[in-house]
């Protein structure tokens, strides 16, 4: 298995079905082990297993859709389609992070410990200790050194949805219930009276919630008793 995470421009996206859309279009795609689409950043990142799926077959499928991926000449893809090497500790695929979320989520002495100017990645197995990584300093920084939990690992208390905002999902769960509120926007603005939306900073995955804040409010209707 070579396990391999590429990052796709996508254009046309303008919202959360947008997204939906093209992750249906690629689900159940022989070697396809994680998607995450977000319309808002205009990109697509799949963990998939090149010696079952090559980067052209995805590129096609997703290009059968109504929103194509939007890359240049041939020549350039390199430049664009990144490999994400996997965590040094659980072994399994990490995605790409900016490290502008390095100084907002680390604690104040590890942040001092580390090279920001490494190329930073984060990994995403739930039962892993380990939050971001590098293998250029082989730095290492465990979940424990962050100011705010990684909401999908295990053993967080909070299951913080949106970072920038601080909600989490039982605020989100609340709102929906008791008010009806699904709307990402009337959801921050019941908690907070300034909304900010700052994700490449504040978020430790560096990833707009809207996205996951869509599936997890389907989630909740969809339970709904």
């Amino acid at each position: 298995m070579a396990i391999k995470t590429v990052t796709l421009p996508i254009k046309g996206m303008s919202c959360a079905s947008c997204s939906r859309t093209v992750e249906k279009q690629v689900e159940g795609l022989p070697g396809l082990v994680e998607k995450h689409v977000d319309h808002a950043a205009g990109r697509g990142e799949f963990i998939l297993d090149d010696s079952k799926l090559s980067v052209e077959a995805l590129i096609n499928s997703i290009n059968q859709g109504h929103y194509p991926v939007d890359l240049p000449a041939t020549a350039n893809r390199q430049k664009i389609i990144r490999e994400v090497p996997p965590c040094p500790v659980c072994r399994q695929p990490g995605a790409d992070v900016p490290t502008t979320v390095l100084r907002s989520n680390l604690q104040p002495a590890t942040y001092k410990q580390t090279d920001p100017e490494d190329d930073f990645h984060i990994c995403m197995t739930p039962s892993c200790a380990v939050a971001y990584y590098t293998l250029g300093k082989q730095q290492l920084i465990m979940k424990d050194a962050l100011k705010r939990e990684l909401y999908f690992k295990e053993g967080s208390q909070r299951q913080i949805i949106c970072y920038c905002n601080n909600v989490d999902r039982q605020q989100i769960e609340e709102t929906v219930k008791v008010f009806n509120i699904t709307d990402w926007q009337s959801t921050m603005e019941h908690y907070r009276h300034k909304v900010q939306e700052k994700c490449e900073i504040l978020n430790p995955t560096g990833l707009c919630c809207r996205d996951l804040f869509a599936e997890v409010v389907h989630e909740i209707k969809t339970t709904k008793t």
